[in-house]
């Protein structure tokens, strides 16, 4: 297995206002992450819709990230679904993209045992063509993956990395120890903070998966590579800007949105503001970010930015 380190934002879908994948501004948005820096892309996670996306949208989102990447980075794609079977029909037909690792929540809907979830990411492993990184998202799965059950699969082999989006600092700390230090531990442990990515490098991280950089992506580039040369001061004045940059997900809360079309409503807003996407549409059923809301996230924006 490769060992995957650096910044791999999970790249938002842009959608056009018919809500159908406009392909020309996920080009411009790959585009402009690689000029970033960005060491990989992660599409169809949770901020680029996938479980919103019927499976043909999903594949014009990998035909338009892969073929505009061409190789020059890794690429990650979600294969998200609720059950193992379900999943692993995700698992085989992303095998005919050069996707370099998948990453795959546990099973949702259903109230598993830890046992069934270990037989469901070794089932799905065994069908896949690249490595399979455990997604921990209790926020959308609705459960913790267990530190015990993710040291098992990740010391087994069956899993070749971990995305931590639990925000749970203990079972990161936990997993991390149980497993060979760096070099000679072959998986990648992500964490998927935003606020706390420092901290998270400072504790082993291998690297991060930022939501948030969809929109900063050279913060968290100039945050690696500070981290990386030992210039603590460097690090930590990026991450007071991305932290101040998290601010923007909250905002549509405050006038009535759920969680998730708060989170993607900002991200979009501000895309679409750089021109970078033709529209802040989201996927149904979310709600779209109402105009007050909008105002607000780029007002911040306006005082962040230079």
């Amino acid at each position: 297995m490769s060992m995957f380190r650096g910044i791999i934002p999970p790249i938002c879908t842009p959608l056009d206002e018919e809500r159908r994948v406009d392909v020309r501004s996920l080009e411009a948005l790959v585009e402009h992450h690689l000029r970033a820096g960005v060491h990989g892309l992660f599409a169809l996670g949770s901020t680029g819709e996938a479980i919103y996306l019927t499976d043909a949208d999903r594949r014009v989102v990998l035909d338009v990230v892969v073929g505009t990447v061409a190789g020059s980075v890794p690429v990650f794609a979600g294969a998200l679904d609720a059950s193992t079977a379900r999943t692993v029909d995700q698992v085989r037909w992303v095998s005919h993209y050069r996707i370099d690792a998948l990453v795959v929540t546990a099973p949702f809907y259903a109230n598993v045992s830890p046992a069934e979830i270990v037989t469901h990411f070794t089932t799905v492993a065994a069908a896949a063509h690249a490595p399979v990184l455990a997604y921990d998202i209790p926020g959308n799965v609705g459960k913790k993956l267990a530190a015990a059950t993710s040291v098992e699969l990740l010391a087994s082999g069956v899993l070749g990395g971990l995305k931590d989006s639990s925000g749970n600092m203990d079972d990161f700390l936990k997993i991390l120890a149980a497993l060979p230090a760096q070099p000679e531990r072959t998986s990648s442990i992500f964490t998927g903070s935003d606020a706390r990515a420092l901290e998270y490098l400072d504790a082993g991280a291998d690297g991060i998966v930022p939501g948030i950089g969809n929109i900063c992506a050279q913060w968290f580039v100039e945050l690696w590579n500070a981290h990386r040369a030992g210039d603590r001061d460097g690090a930590q004045r990026a991450q007071q800007l991305i932290t101040a940059m998290t601010e923007v997900f909250p905002i549509g809360e405050h006038h009535g949105l759920g969680r998730h079309a708060s989170e993607l409503g900002g991200l979009k807003t501000v895309l679409a503001h750089d021109g970078l996407t033709s529209s802040s549409q989201v996927s149904l059923p979310l709600s779209r970010m109402p105009a007050v809301a909008a105002a607000e996230v780029l007002d911040l924006i306006g005082r962040m930015r230079p």
